[in-house]
């Protein structure tokens, strides 16, 4: 069944890019500004903050990025440094990053100081300069936003967030995406493992003026998920 067609009450079926482009679609014409973080005006009040960590693979990213662009969208991008699944300086990784942000997107870091800190013995605040600084070689510029990555080895050891015994802000980051203001005071949704626990945005989209929308483009395809590659590291998942 090719799923890209498929429809679900008239509309494209959820997780299709054509779904993400209706769904956006949607929310601009609901009047809602889509924007990333960095982008992010307290003055306007009909806001979404768009952001993407990227957890497992490359592919799609350049997908979202020109659908967001189209619809005049633009989203935070969060990448991992510690990644098994994908190499942050390979060419294909670099150059990646460069399209995005000449698209007018956000590039930032999705930080594991303390997954990775614990297995290697390092100290978490010195790693996440380190991580920070990493990205900001590539761009050739200091990164604003942050968010902190979660996967399974945190669960089985027990291992604390970050923020729960630092300040991210310490590490020289404008913006931590799980700051209250940003996860607390707006109305926070996340497709964590390709499930909308509370729905996607337009379940909640006449109840809320303002969101911080969590997307992560693993889980998101144009025609079959297994069409797309690799898309997932059995090794490591976050809740």
């Amino acid at each position: 069944m090719n799923m890209h067609s498929e429809t679900v009450n008239g509309n494209p079926a959820p997780f299709s890019y054509a779904y993400y482009r209706h769904m956006l679609d949607q929310c601009r014409k609901a009047g809602f500004t889509v924007t990333s973080f960095e982008r992010f005006n307290e003055r306007i009040t009909r806001t979404i903050i768009l952001r993407h960590d990227v957890d497992y693979t490359l592919d799609g990213l350049l997908e979202f990025a020109e659908i967001e662009a189209d619809l005049g969208c633009s989203a935070t991008y969060l990448f991992r440094v510690h990644a098994d699944e994908y190499n942050l300086y390979s060419p294909v990784s670099v150059a990646t990053i460069r399209a995005l942000e000449d698209m007018g997107h956000e590039i930032g870091l999705h930080f594991e100081a303390m997954n990775v800190g614990r297995a290697l013995q390092l100290d978490p605040e010195n790693l996440l300069k380190a991580e920070k600084a990493l990205i900001e070689i590539i761009l050739g510029k200091a990164i604003r936003s942050c968010s902190e990555h979660r996967e399974i080895s945190g669960v089985l050891h027990r291992t604390p967030l970050f923020d729960s015994l630092y300040d991210p802000y310490a590490a020289g980051f404008a913006i931590y995406a799980m700051d209250p203001k940003y996860a607390k005071a707006m109305k926070y949704l996340s497709d964590s493992n390709a499930h909308w626990r509370e729905g996607d945005v337009l379940k909640h989209i006449n109840s809320f003026d303002r969101f911080q929308l969590l997307v992560h483009p693993d889980w998101w395809f144009e025609s079959d998920l297994l069409l797309k590659g690799p898309y997932y590291h059995p090794r490591s998942t976050h809740p």
